[in-house]
């Protein structure tokens, strides 16, 4: 078999890795369109930001499977696939496949700001985004990050100095939205930058450097976009295989069509956690959607089946999150004290997720048990830890 994988991001490298060890026959051909070796995006808004390492160190596969001699790696942006004849094509070339797996992630959400120079406008999804903020960020004083998820918090976090004013604007009534009151709060309360929802953003204003709002003016001389992502469906689209949500699998991450897959954050397929479709946005997903269309193309099919799960570093605080819950979810808090915090997400008595800060044994616990099956809130209550509910049902 002749395969074809457009991307080279964390699905992409993890598909790859499963097939190399799976011993895979046939060739891989990997379309990345960056001039930089695959490397790990997470980082990048965290630790990465504050580093002098180079590229390297964000490295996602060893060097034994990126240079095995099964895969080809193509410097080029796929334009268009042709899934009938197996044909993708570049502004360079065509190239002949037995099947093609789309692993194109997202982008980075692009804001209109009249008047907003280009030289002070930044986003952080590439390592490109990343190196050309580190060049810049040195010479401002006045930091505004625009949105109110982990990203906006966690630039915050890795770009605080004694000598920089950070700001964080929403346009929504809350920051922080896809996790609890109680954990949202607790997240809020350590970052050292001050924050502002319900903000709209007329325009730039150069001569004062600073944002025209409905808050009034925000002094900013370098602003940071982080205003959530876009899934990269146009190539799909183009071939009737996507829409701009998403492009849809069954549980194998096999599209309608027989010589199309789809993995990563692209895929919106049945979560077997949550009972519906959905697309989600984590490294988890990534590696778990990669490695069932792995499973799939070595010949030993198992459907999808794994639990959600997130992180964000922020400062000293760590969140980590087991299951994934709709932000209407009810929240009860399990533990809090000056160290740690965990909020149970639950419908009724059924426990969608747990969200634990600074708690890593609680959130490796919640894994396990969910992976069991469902969680009952009423147990956890009774335990007072999800540690300790793990533990009694071993015994």
């Amino acid at each position: 078999m002749r395969l074809g994988i457009i991307g080279a991001g964390q699905s992409s490298c993890t598909l790859i890795a499963e097939l190399v060890r799976g011993q895979f026959e046939g060739e891989i051909l990997v379309f990345n369109g960056e001039l930089n070796r695959p490397y790990q995006r997470p980082p990048l808004s965290k630790s990465w930001l504050k580093a002098t390492a180079d590229a390297n160190t964000l490295s996602l596969l060893p060097e034994p499977i990126e240079n095995h001699g099964s895969i080809q790696w193509v410097k080029e942006w796929v334009t268009s696939i042709h899934p009938d004849n197996g044909e993708l094509r570049t502004e360079k070339a065509s190239y002949q496949v037995d099947h093609i797996v789309l692993a194109t992630g997202t982008r980075a959400k692009q804001l209109t700001i009249e008047g907003l120079p280009i030289e002070i406008e930044h986003v952080v999804r590439t390592l490109d985004d990343a190196e050309r903020l580190k060049k810049h960020i040195d010479h401002a004083e006045n930091v505004t990050i625009i949105g109110g998820s982990f990203l906006a918090f966690e630039l915050a976090a890795s770009l605080d100095h004694p000598d920089r004013s950070i700001r964080i604007v929403a346009r929504g009534n809350r920051f922080l939205p896809q996790v609890s009151v109680k954990t949202a709060d607790r997240l809020l309360g350590s970052t050292t930058a001050s924050t502002q929802v319900d903000v709209q953003i007329d325009s730039y204003d150069a001569k004062s450097k600073s944002l025209t709002t409905n808050h009034g003016p925000v002094p900013a001389d370098l602003v940071i976009i982080a205003a959530g992502a876009v899934p990269n469906t146009e190539i799909a689209m183009r071939c009737g295989l996507g829409t701009e949500d998403g492009i849809a699998t069954d549980l194998f991450m096999q599209t309608p069509h027989p010589k199309v897959s789809a993995i990563g954050e692209v895929s919106l397929h049945h979560q077997p956690h949550l009972g519906r479709s959905e697309r989600v946005e984590s490294i988890s997903e990534a590696n778990d959607s990669a490695t069932t269309c792995a499973k799939r193309l070595l010949g030993r099919p198992e459907p999808f089946g794994a639990i959600p799960w997130f992180w964000s570093d922020q400062g000293q605080l760590k969140l980590q999150i087991a299951g994934l819950c709709a932000r209407s979810d009810d929240e009860t808090c399990l533990i809090s004290n000056d160290f740690d915090c965990v909020v149970i997400r639950h419908c009724g008595d059924r426990v969608t997720a747990v969200e634990a800060i600074n708690g890593a044994r609680e959130f490796m616990a919640a894994r396990r048990l969910f992976e069991n099956g469902a969680i009952s809130l009423s147990a956890l209550v009774e335990a007072g830890s999800v540690f300790d509910l793990l533990q009694s049902s071993r015994s």
